[in-house]
């Protein structure tokens, strides 16, 4: 009896349709989870409700960057007086100087953001360069002390210091260009990493997002009003040392609160070399030059993972240039 019900054909057209929802089934949650690229850092698994990210991981980073951004100020906002009053450059000089390090730190923002977004993630990049900040800093800070603050107090008003050796002079700017490259590639990255705490796909935390990038610029500008009014007096009154050794521990706690949220933060996997798929578009549009606009249902990028491109999303259908 049981042997006629599986032939009956209800039974079968049933079984059927039971199957193809299950592939279904099966098809959507591959896609959903090749369309998620927030992971998470211990189970590598897409991440679900409140388990990571959010505010408290957010005011970690916002913490980052308000230390991070005294320490950097801290050397950059002096350094002219620094290199006329510690080192003898004239002030046409030290000026060409200061303006080639500043433009060292812009360039080095941009490879980073091409690392964390192509290759290393945020987070890894965050960290390296955040190492290369704070090992810049040591070296300053021991180069001054060490070689270039000779007799103790001079650089201010009063006290003229004794002409330096080369290896200070070599040491100091090694150290302030690994600053220039530590910061720089810290800068961008830090930002980004901390917008992805928040899930965009939730109207509260996507407002959350709008609502760091705020506190974000407020940490960077109250860090730089501390060195920009405390550190830069001590500097001013020949405390040169004194003043690296704070911007150096502002640095090294800075790093330290990074890297006790690496449980909980929300990770994105980077996408890969972008070059290659800018370069496809440019091509594509050489060769289809000609072509009638297609209709929404005729583009090649389909819903689902057989369009789909690791690790980037999926561009919505325009009608704007129709």
């Amino acid at each position: 009896m049981a042997a006629v019900d599986s032939l009956n054909p209800t039974n079968v057209v049933a079984l059927k349709v039971r199957e193809e929802n299950l592939s279904s089934e099966a098809v959507n949650k591959s896609c959903s989870e090749n369309e998620q690229k927030m992971v998470s850092f211990k189970s590598k698994d897409p991440i679900i409700g409140k388990s990571s990210g959010g505010w408290k991981l957010a005011i970690l980073l916002l913490a980052n960057q308000g230390l991070a951004t005294l320490a950097f100020f801290g050397v950059g906002v002096n350094l002219v007086l620094f290199l006329t009053r510690v080192l003898g450059q004239d002030n046409a000089n030290a000026a060409n100087s200061v303006s080639k390090w500043t433009g060292t730190v812009y360039l080095c923002s941009l490879v980073a953001a091409f690392l964390s977004d192509s290759y290393w993630g945020r987070f890894l990049t965050c960290a390296i360069f955040q190492l290369i900040f704070v090992l810049g800093l040591v070296l300053l800070s021991l180069s001054s002390w060490l070689f270039l603050i000779k007799p103790e107090g001079c650089g201010g008003l009063d006290t003229i210091c004794t002409p330096t050796s080369s290896i200070g002079v070599a040491v100091f700017y090694l150290s302030i260009y690994l600053v220039a490259f530590g910061y720089g590639g810290h800068q961008p990255t830090i930002a980004t990493f901390g917008a992805d705490q928040f899930d965009e796909m939730n109207p509260k935390a996507k407002s959350s997002k709008a609502a760091f990038f705020c506190y974000f610029y407020f940490a960077l500008n109250v860090g730089s009003l501390f060195s920009n009014t405390i550190l830069v007096y001590f500097e001013d009154s020949g405390q040169w040392t004194l003043g690296f050794f704070v911007s150096t521990v502002s640095a090294i706690i800075a790093l330290v609160s990074f890297l006790l949220g690496t449980p909980g933060y929300r990770y994105i996997k980077p996408c890969g070399n972008p070059l290659p798929r800018v370069a496809q578009v440019f091509v594509a549009a050489f060769k289809k030059w000609n072509v009638v606009p297609a209709n929404a249902e005729d583009l090649y990028e389909l819903e689902g993972s057989e369009s789909a491109i690791k690790g980037s999303r999926k561009i919505l259908h325009s009608n704007e240039f129709e």
